[in-house]
């Protein structure tokens, strides 16, 4: 469970990230933020691993209060907490191998990695975890020479590979095209579904949100302003979230079903 009691973040320069926010995500749920660009979602999501650190109140992971943890609680907590980002934060040169059992990094170490010291169930739960994700045939390519969706995939692997309780994705489908989109939110569903990981996602499209989300927070200003499940949701609740009338940039489009990106 996540629970964000009276959670505010004020940044060095006055701005506020997040303002008296009040959530509790359940264990399992597929929950996604929506908002517009600096309404706060990935201010959000950053705090449950720290990457930012809010201001003030209370902010637990599986029972415990983050907000006090220090370096060996903060390592800790990210080996629990897997986190997929919009730009796929893959090292280029290394093999898709390699990338995925940078997932590992939190159980054996930095030193066993840097001299590729993995076990044998290491390896074997790396090349599972692709196979998850349908990228199984690029084990021994180089990052660098994969499309974007693949790449994605690859982030999402590695963060299978370190057998998270929760994993966050921050806007993970912004630098997709629309089939390949549908493609990753379909495997990040599946995980979620499969393995009972709680899931929390950034989105600016609305139509993604309705078609693969549980429940959907909207954010505005730092400001949780709606929070529900989402057959409670509508055109005129993302007009309610957003401020303004739906626009056509808000909607990523293309079926699920499309183009398959190999």
């Amino acid at each position: 469970m996540i629970e964000f009691n009276d959670v505010s973040l004020v940044y060095p320069n006055g701005h506020q990230g997040l303002k008296d926010v009040n959530v509790t995500i359940e264990d399992g749920e597929f929950v996604v933020i929506v908002g517009l660009s600096g309404a706060g979602k990935s201010t959000f999501i950053r705090s449950i691993n720290r990457l930012v650190t809010p201001t003030a109140g209370e902010l637990k992971v599986g029972g415990d209060n983050i907000l006090d943890y220090k370096s060996k609680g903060l390592r800790d907590l990210r080996t629990k907490v897997g986190m997929i980002f919009q730009s796929y934060n893959l090292v280029k040169r290394n093999s898709v191998f390699r990338n995925v059992l940078a997932g590992r990094l939190g159980h054996t170490g930095t030193l066993r990695s840097v001299f590729n010291l993995f076990s044998k169930d290491d390896k074997a739960l790396a090349y599972e975890s692709l196979k998850r994700v349908n990228i199984d045939d690029k084990i021994y390519s180089r990052a660098d020479q994969l499309s974007g969706g693949q790449q994605q995939r690859v982030s999402i692997a590695r963060v299978l590979t370190q057998k998270p309780d929760y994993i966050l994705a921050d806007e993970p489908v912004a630098s997709l095209d629309p089939p390949t989109s549908h493609q990753v939110m379909k495997y990040l569903r599946k995980v979620n579904k499969e393995d009972n990981i709680t899931t929390i996602v950034n989105l600016h499209f609305i139509d993604m949100a309705m078609e693969y989300a549980d429940r959907i927070i909207g954010m505005r200003s730092g400001e949780v302003v709606f929070d529900g499940p989402v057959s409670e949701v509508s055109e005129a609740t993302f007009e309610e979230i957003y401020g303004r009338s739906i626009r056509e940039d808000d909607l990523r489009g293309g079926a699920k079903d499309g183009e398959q990106d190999q």
